[in-house]
This record gives C-alpha cells, sequence and structure tokens, in this order.
C-alpha cells in the first residue's frame, strides 16, 4: 500500500510553532535581564546597609581638649631593683609573695645563719684576745720607756717594747674589722627590701640554695625577687616620623591602661628620643604618668591619646561644641561644608553641615547636627538619600 503524503495544512504549522518557542525564550530572557538590572542595585543597597555602622553624635566640653594623635605603648617604672643576696645559703623562710606591696627596710627572706653567726663568735673572740695583749703590751711599754729615760734599759730593749705594743694595736684594728665583717654578713642573711614598691617577680622558694655571687648549678643564683617603685611610672610608645612634629615635650595627654579601659590618667610628654629607629620608621616618646594608683600594671599596655597644644591658643575652641569622625562627613569643594548621613526612622537623611576646624581625624560641626542622633560612620559614597536601614 503506497504511503500518503503529508497534508499541506501539516507541513504548514511546525514553522510556525517553532517561531512562537523562539519568541517565547527570547521574551522570557529579556525579562529576566530586565529583573536582574532592577534586583541588582537592591541587592547591593540592601548589603551595603547591612554594614552600616553608626555612631551617636555627642557635644564636648570646654575642659575636654581634642586628641591630636593616639598611640599604644608600654607601662614602664622609672625604678625597678633586682633584689640580690649578699650572704650565700639556704633560705629558711620567705615573707612575701608576688605581687605583694612592700616598705623600704621590710624583710623580704632570712637565709641559713648558723655558719655566719658562729663566724661572729669567732670574731669577737678573737678580738677580746688582740684587746687582752694590746693592754700587757702597753703597761710594758710604758715600763721600759721609764726605764730608758734613766738610762736603766738598752735601746734595743726600749725599741723591742715599743714594736711590741704597735704590734698589739694593729692587731686589734684588723679584730674589729674581722668582727664588722662578720656581723655584716650575719645582718645579711636577713634580706631587706631596698625601696618601697611593688613585688613583680619572685625568682625562689624555702630550701632552695642562693650564691652571693652567682655560682654553678640551676638553683645556685643571687637574684631574689624584682622589685618596682610605682609611684612614678610612665608609658614608652613609638610614634610615627611622620606624625613625631605634631609632638612636643611637656604637651598634655591622657592615658587609659588596657587592663581597665574605664579608667583616665593624667600625663605629660616627658622626653622625646633624638634618634630615631630607620627600620620602624619611628621616634620613641616617653609620657609620665601624673596620678598613678594600684590600678596600673608595670609591663601593661596603654593607650596614649596627646591632646591638642594649649600653647597655640586654640584649645577652647577646639574643645567646644560637636565633633564627629572626618570619615563620618563628605566635604564639598569648598572645604567650609558637607553633608553626613542621620540614621531616623529605619531610613538615612542626607544632612547638610557646616563645618569648623579639623583636628587629627576629627572636625567640628558648627550647624546641621544635633547631640544624641546616630549619623553614619563610614563609607558614605555608598550610600544614598533615603536608604532604607535594615533592621
Amino acid at each position: 500500500m503506497a504511503a500518503q503524503a503529508p497534508s499541506t495544512s501539516t507541513v504548514g504549522r511546525r514553522p510556525l510553532r517553532w517561531l512562537l518557542a523562539v519568541v517565547t525564550i527570547g521574551l522570557l530572557a529579556w525579562l529576566g535581564y530586565i529583573g536582574a538590572q532592577k534586583i541588582g542595585p537592591l541587592g547591593d543597597a540592601a548589603a551595603a546597609a547591612s554594614e552600616i555602622r553608626l555612631v551617636t553624635v555627642t557635644a564636648r566640653d570646654v575642659s575636654q581638649p581634642m586628641p591630636v594623635l593616639t598611640a599604644t605603648g608600654k607601662i614602664v617604672a622609672d625604678h625597678k631593683v633586682l633584689v640580690n643576696t649578699k650572704v650565700s645559703g639556704q633560705i629558711v623562710e620567705l615573707r612575701f609573695e608576688q605581687g605583694d606591696r612592700v616598705k623600704e627596710g621590710q624583710v623580704l627572706a632570712r637565709i641559713e645563719d648558723v655558719i655566719y653567726e658562729a663566724q661572729r663568735d669567732q670574731a669577737a673572740a678573737q678580738l677580746e684576745q688582740a684587746q687582752a695583749s694590746l693592754r700587757y703590751q702597753e703597761i710594758n711599754f710604758r715600763r721600759i720607756e721609764k726605764l730608758h729615760e734613766t738610762d736603766a734599759a738598752p735601746e734595743i730593749e726600749y725599741a723591742e717594747a715599743r714594736r711590741d705594743y704597735e704590734e698589739a694595736q694593729a692587731r686589734v684594728a684588723a679584730a674589729e674589722a674581722a668582727l664588722r665583717w662578720a656581723q655584716k654578713a650575719l645582718t645579711d642573711c636577713e634580706v631587706l627590701a631596698p625601696i618601697a614598691g611593688v613585688i613583680l617577680e619572685r625568682n625562689v622558694e624555702v630550701g632552695d640554695f642562693v650564691a652571693a655571687e652567682g655560682g654553678r648549678g640551676a638553683i645556685a643564683n643571687a637574684q631574689l625577687c624584682t622589685i618596682a617603685d610605682m609611684t612614678r611610672l610612665r608609658v614608652e610608645v613609638d610614634i610615627s616620623e611622620l606624625d613625631i612634629a605634631r609632638i612636643r615635650q611637656g604637651l598634655a595627654c591622657t592615658v587609659i591602661p588596657d587592663a581597665y579601659k574605664d579608667r583616665r590618667y593624667q600625663g605629660r610628654v616627658m622626653w622625646l628620643d633624638p634618634g630615631a629607629n630607620y627600620s620602624k620608621a619611628t621616634v620613641q616618646v616617653k609620657v609620665r604618668i601624673e596620678n598613678p594608683d594600684e590600678f596600673l600594671r608595670v609591663e601593661g599596655s596603654a593607650q596614649v591619646s596627646f591632646l591638642v597644644d594649649d600653647t597655640k591658643g586654640d584649645s577652647s575652641s577646639a574643645g567646644t561644641g560637636i565633633w564627629i569622625p572626618t570619615s563620618a562627613c563628605q566635604r564639598d569643594g569648598s572645604g567650609n561644608g558637607g553633608r553626613a548621613f542621620v540614621a531616623e526612622g529605619g531610613r538615612l537623611r542626607a544632612t547638610q553641615l557646616t563645618l569648623g576646624r579639623q583636628v587629627g581625624n576629627q572636625i567640628e560641626v558648627l550647624s546641621g547636627l544635633s547631640p544624641g542622633q546616630s549619623i553614619v560612620a563610614d563609607g558614605l559614597d555608598k550610600l544614598s538619600d533615603g536608604q532604607r536601614l535594615r533592621s
């Protein structure tokens, strides 16, 4: 049976179906592209909104000068003493612990004194023997001297008596020196605090053997502890060479220890290193802490804020009004104006500002902001007026 040829109507519908399919695919692709263009910026805005960091606007009082530079350094004691033993022996008593406050002259430890006490007694007995010999030689010399004056004693006998008397005097002097040495060694069996301060480190235990001049062995040492005078403290910081011109001797500072962030101490720049560290491109600066207390920790870290130089006559204006970070403001071409983004009702509002002076990384706002408002801290170039904040 012969095959039938496809009808003309069936053949004509196939190209039409393919055409409709191509048009449909193209329309869906175009809609997808348009949607991506609309959704993309919204996604970016949402991502930016999730990274927005806000700060609260506060007003500064005249008594709070602005910091021109902030650096972190180490707290150091001016007077730190290594307490060593002056005699060798075994420690039989310790009267201090690490962190204790001690007074000058306070007994810190006792070293076994049996041998030193015996040496003292021996020296005292030798002194008595020498003094007895001296008394005899003095009487004998006076007798010979009188006989020699009447020519009843020869010259040689007088010379011998005089020699024996002077030798007896020398032996007494030597015995007295030996007794003082032995008494000093016995006294040094009690180790005293040379200064008042805080025990930073304890290196010995009861039963350890200490040697006056070191010695052999892991525990044959002379150092018992380290004491620091906590009334004279300073902070040593490294300042970049690019910023050192902003620091001068006597400049007021605020010191905040890392251990107690809520405590603040007044300070002054006491010393600027005349040299520099070439490899680090830094200059060391020492800041005196004027009101130290028991909360400060030697060898601890502290943040030092170098305040505006009040000798230039601008500290009064630098410490008043509203100050915000420079990163929170977009300055215009004139330099006297700018804008900030204020967070209100879940959205950002671009606010025009009138700006004053800039000190360090802070800028003065003369008008446009009020204390208590929340503004965006940084990244203003990615924000827009009316942008929604992600809750």
